[in-house]
């Protein structure tokens, strides 16, 4: 009977079949983190336009207002960085494969 069930199905995955689900897996964690550090865009945009709004014409340099400007932009540019990653391990180029799965030759010497 337990010959039957392990004739009728797969034994086990691929060294690439593994390395292609821990890749998607990965970048969904990219995703989510960047949909979390999106939810905090509209007070960082809020908070830049109020001190934009309240900035003096006779100050030639306002400290919160290039403060919040300046985490404004880097948290877009963190958005962007986690998406363009989460991208590329979705796809599992042959680089994301070496990341994942060392190559047998290496596992022989060491192993």
């Amino acid at each position: 009977m337990d010959d039957e069930f392990r004739s009728n199905h797969r034994d086990d995955m691929s060294r690439k079949e593994l390395v292609l689900l821990l890749s998607r897996a990965f970048a969904l964690l990219l995703i989510s983190w960047a949909l979390v550090e999106v939810s905090y865009l509209p007070q960082r945009l809020f908070a830049l336009s109020h001190h934009i709004n309240e900035r003096s014409v006779l100050a030639t340099h306002d400290y919160w207002s290039s403060y919040y400007l300046i985490v404004t932009v880097f948290l877009v540019v963190r958005i962007l960085a986690l998406l363009l990653a989460a991208a590329l391990f979705w796809r599992c180029g042959p680089r994301v494969q070496a990341l994942f799965s060392p190559r047998e030759d290496n596992q022989e010497i060491t192993g």
